[in-house]
């Protein structure tokens, strides 16, 4: 594949014709892979495989150059979690929510130290478990958009995987400064300056999602219903997504969390026919995104570092596995659900991508000054995971929405389709 790259690097638009490269071949391998049953997102992650580590013809150094489009697919997938929040349909089972988020978080993390302990020094056990807990919210949203399911368990995972950025984020921050404590970089450190990292970012996060996402609500809400609405409908909902997504980035908020927080504030503002609308606009929008997003994810998986975790990373992926599926189960049972929420939440959380991968590079830069074992140890180590669980994932959470019975239609919306939704038991006023 060598000279395939010699050959376009006299090409000056040579992103551009990866990008083409990219959309081609996630598309084609999208489709082969609904064609045996498996999500379109993981022949998305298999075709960037191909394209990245196994032929090589679009290299790291390229890939770095389209972070820009993993910023904003993540910010129109977590503006389509804060969508899904709505109050009026949450205040029956917010504290259920609460509980059953808590829960797998504190049992995945703890779980993961505890096996680690034997293996690694308490510090990267320390990280690692708090890294464990970050769930991906992105192959989850894309499957109950695709399939359009409707259920116990599509009401949980929303919220939980909402609520899930806020709870990792707490851990991380926390965990992370103890582990570096112990590493022996600081002294004397107190909890409350464990705690003020964290709970600087969710407040930045908080503050800013919330000015945007009312000021998006209320133009949304004001759009008239004419030819235009459509294009001026999609305008408010990027400029929101853009203005979050830059400012949490700018000022240290959460990327993720800042666009959830403002679609939570735009769907509070809105009625049901506007939300569907709304649905629909995002819905023929980012197909491409979502396509070009998740190859570039597969192709920056790398198997050579399968080679280097051994038993750790084994240790990591079963304990981690065991602990989301125990811990959601759990927190079902106290927070008195369903069978199917209890048998199926802790499976469907397993996915991991983008967010681990920036708790580890987080990780990695704060512990490489003090001990550069430790970082290379706890970057590889989720690296490796993130491979496993980015292809056997969405998998798994189609499974779990399939044995649930929660599919819907996979067609475009019918006008009947729309006049169930607007019935809908607890929707909006």
């Amino acid at each position: 594949m060598g000279e395939f790259n010699i050959l376009l690097s006299g090409i000056p638009n040579v992103l551009i014709v990866d990008l083409g490269l990219i959309l081609l071949f996630g598309i084609i391998f999208g489709r082969l892979a609904e064609r045996v049953k498996i999500p379109a997102v993981t022949g998305y992650l298999v075709a960037g495989l191909i394209l990245g580590p196994i032929t090589r013809i679009i290299n790291l150094e390229t890939l770095e150059s389209y972070h820009l489009i993993g910023d904003v697919a993540l910010g129109f997938i977590a503006f389509q979690v804060g969508n899904e929040l709505w109050f009026g349909k949450l205040k029956k089972s917010g504290m259920k929510i609460i509980i059953i988020t808590i829960v797998q978080a504190v049992a995945t993390t703890s779980l993961v130290i505890l096996a680690l302990l034997p293996f690694v020094d308490l510090p990267i056990a320390l990280v690692l478990g708090a890294i464990a807990a970050a769930t991906a919210p992105a192959p989850i949203m894309m499957i109950i958009k695709k399939y359009r399911t409707k259920g116990e368990l599509t009401d949980t995972i929303l919220p939980v995987v909402g609520l899930d950025d806020a709870v990792g984020v707490i851990i991380f921050g926390v965990l992370l400064s103890i582990g570096v404590s112990l590493s022996g970089s600081s002294e004397g450190i107190s909890y409350l300056e464990l705690l003020k990292e964290p709970l600087i970012e969710i407040g930045i996060s908080v503050l800013i999602g919330l000015a945007i996402g009312y000021a998006s609500g209320i133009a949304i809400k004001n759009i008239e219903k004419n030819s235009e609405r459509q294009e001026n409908n999609l305008g408010v909902i990027c400029i929101s997504i853009f203005l979050t997504t830059g400012a949490a980035i700018a000022f240290g908020g959460s990327p993720i969390l800042t666009p959830m927080i403002a679609g939570t504030a735009v769907t509070n503002l809105i009625n049901k026919e506007t939300f569907i609308f709304e649905e629909e606009t995002i819905r023929f929008f980012i197909p491409p995104l979502m396509v070009a997003f998740f190859t570039i994810a597969g192709a920056q998986l790398q198997f050579d570092v399968l080679l280097t975790v051994g038993i750790v990373g084994l240790v990591y992926i079963v304990s981690r596995t065991v602990g989301k599926m125990s811990g959601a189960y759990v927190g079902a049972v106290m927070a008195k659900s369903g069978n199917a929420v209890r048998k199926y939440l802790g499976v469907s959380l397993l996915p991991q991508s983008g967010v681990a991968i920036g708790l580890s590079v987080s990780a990695y830069s704060a512990f490489d000054s003090v001990n550069h074992e430790y970082a290379l140890v706890i970057k590889n180590i989720i690296l490796a995971s993130v491979l496993v669980f980015a292809l056997t994932g969405p998998v798994l959470v189609k499974i779990a929405f399939w044995r649930t019975n929660e599919f819907g239609t996979t067609e475009v919306q019918s006008e009947e389709y729309k006049k169930n939704e607007l019935a809908y038991e607890g929707g909006y006023q």
